[in-house]
């Protein structure tokens, strides 16, 4: 039985005691669909050869990490089965100094976000957050007031009620931003350009003078509002000792102050935003213009981008001080960063399986997919596959919650998807985790697979791998099958929706499973059968 306390950290620890220079374990934070098969395999053989597989001798395959497991309530015995944790700042000290002190190489990385601010962070920091001015938030197109307005008064005149064509700047539900203030639409009249509000909704209610900017937040979390990480961001003085900020200058020196353990778990460092609109907001308004990009956003999602790279990403490196950082990302800032969440994998929030494999093709094997990242993070990978047993997303109102049917007698996860999820992270080299939703995470219920431990006979059964990931069966446009050979057995991912057979070149043993007999036989074959969008681990 392999050592159940070696963890990811012996990676990172590996690599120092490796000789590396300063510059490889430095943090240097700085499309076609699908790529050509000898490209492929390229990445794949960059993907093997990196110094965060080649460091560590002793830490095999699978790696396992786990986002938002809940501190309060899971023990500590399931807890310490993880190699990477991605916690919240609400954490039980206790139970995380419990779990260092069993599994000193486990990493726990602290999940932030300056993408987004919750309605919690007012409620706990009122007086911080209420220092940051409108022009900080992502707002869509808004108006102006047409009067001044004073602290009390509900009824809201402004220049304008839609934009250009007719299209609406404001919606009863909409909270707005006004200097330091929100309001929450409850009317609107177009006929006197006039909007009934609810004054002080969040932020206190003050007193306006004419021709304030008034517009929409957009929301996509429940119970957030996304801000502005784009270069176009306005520049404001919110602190008069320090000049003109933008919010990411402000938001890093003033709110990331906590103790980031072993690192960052950075929430939706993304390549663009446009793709909030429609389902999350009429327009996109970057740079507080009340100009409408009438659906043109390449430009936007270029500054975004550029924001990220330029000096969110940056300056984040500089505040950890060597302390690896991961993100729930495309994969564009791979370079940026010691790991990409591949969150909701496959699928990608779609509910329909139909578009799964489509996806699978962009999200794996794409420019900035899963393998390009392993290849291409910042030593050690850290690039983690993190597939739900429920694709759902909440509504941006909090309306629709995804019920959690982990307790309810007789569940059964989709042991197929989770299969699917994990082989593919195996062959490129990457840790895994399946959730329930993505609306709670690892609270909602840790789930443990016979894949995961070779059905109890210990962690990291596999080994280390022993060469790149091939394609064993090519379906031209119905997909490929990818193997790839580990130490102590073998992987084969089928991410075609065609069922395939697979010569092995020799004898293998299925794991002798419990969950799912029929696919874990404990049999030794020569060849495996392998459904659509599925995967098998075999053992030497």
């Amino acid at each position: 039985m392999l050592d159940d306390t070696l963890g990811i950290g012996a990676v990172l620890m590996a690599a120092g005691a490796g000789g590396l220079s300063d510059g490889l374990l430095a943090l240097l934070l700085l499309s076609e669909e699908m790529i050509m098969h000898r490209t492929l395999l390229a990445v794949f053989a960059v993907a093997a050869c990196s110094p965060c597989l080649a460091a560590s001798e002793e830490l095999g395959y699978p790696r396992l990490a786990m986002w938002w497991p809940d501190s309060h309530r899971q023990s500590v015995a399931d807890l310490a089965r993880y190699d990477l944790i991605a916690w919240g700042t609400w954490e039980k000290e206790e139970t995380l100094v419990e779990l260092k002190r069993r599994v000193p190489a486990q990493v726990h990385l602290v999940s932030i976000s300056l993408t987004e601010t919750s309605f919690d962070s007012w409620k706990s920091r009122g007086e911080l957050m209420r220092q940051i001015p409108a022009e900080w938030f992502l707002t869509q197109c808004g108006s102006r007031l047409r009067e001044p307005v004073d602290a009390a008064q509900t009824q809201i005149p402004v220049e304008s009620i839609a934009g250009q064509g007719g299209k609406p700047l404001f919606a009863v539900g909409d909270r707005l931003a006004c200097e330091y203030e929100t309001m929450r639409v409850v009317g609107v009249d177009a006929a006197t350009r006039t909007l009934q509000v609810e004054r002080g909704d969040v932020r206190p209610a003050s007193a306006h003078v004419a021709g304030v900017r008034i517009a929409a937040h957009i929301t996509f979390w429940p119970g957030t509002w996304v801000m502005n990480l784009s270069t176009v961001c306005p520049r404001v003085t919110a602190d008069p000792a320090v000049g003109p900020e933008t919010w990411v200058e402000w938001g890093l020196r003033r709110l990331l102050r906590e103790n980031v353990r072993d690192g960052l778990c950075v929430d939706r460092v993304e390549d663009g935003q446009s793709w909030l609109v429609p389902s999350f907001g009429r327009t996109i308004d970057p740079d507080c213009s009340n100009r409408d990009l009438k659906g043109d956003y390449a430009t936007f999602n270029r500054a975004w981008a550029e924001g990220i790279r330029s000096t969110y990403l940056p300056r984040l490196r500089d505040m950890l001080r060597g302390k690896p950082m991961i993100s729930n990302t495309s994969g564009a800032f791979a370079d940026l960063l010691n790991g990409c969440i591949f969150e909701a994998f496959p699928g990608n929030w779609s509910q329909h399986p139909d578009s799964y494999r489509e996806s699978w093709a962009s999200r794996a094997i794409g420019d900035h997919g899963l393998f390009a990242a392993v290849a291409h993070n910042v030593p050690a990978s850290m690039s983690w596959v993190e597939t739900y047993e429920s694709q759902a997303a909440p509504s941006p109102d909090g309306s629709r919650h995804v019920p959690n049917p982990f307790k309810s007698p007789g569940f059964v996860p989709n042991y197929r998807r989770m299969r699917w999820g994990l082989t593919t992270a195996l062959v490129a080299g990457a840790l895994f985790s399946y959730e329930m939703h993505t609306e709670g995470h690892g609270s909602l219920g840790l789930m443990w697979f016979d894949e995961y431990d070779n059905a109890g006979q210990g962690r990291h059964y596999l080994g280390l791998p022993t060469g790149p990931a091939i394609v064993v069966t090519d379906l031209e446009a119905a997909g490929r099958v990818y193997r790839r050979d580990f130490q102590n057995g073998i992987v084969v991912c089928n991410p075609s929706d065609r069922e395939v057979t697979v010569p092995l070149g020799g004898s293998f043993r299925l794991i002798k499973g419990v969950q799912v007999p029929d696919v874990n036989s404990g049999q030794t074959v020569a060849s495996v059968t392998i459904g659509p969008m599925d995967g098998r681990i075999l053992l030497r």
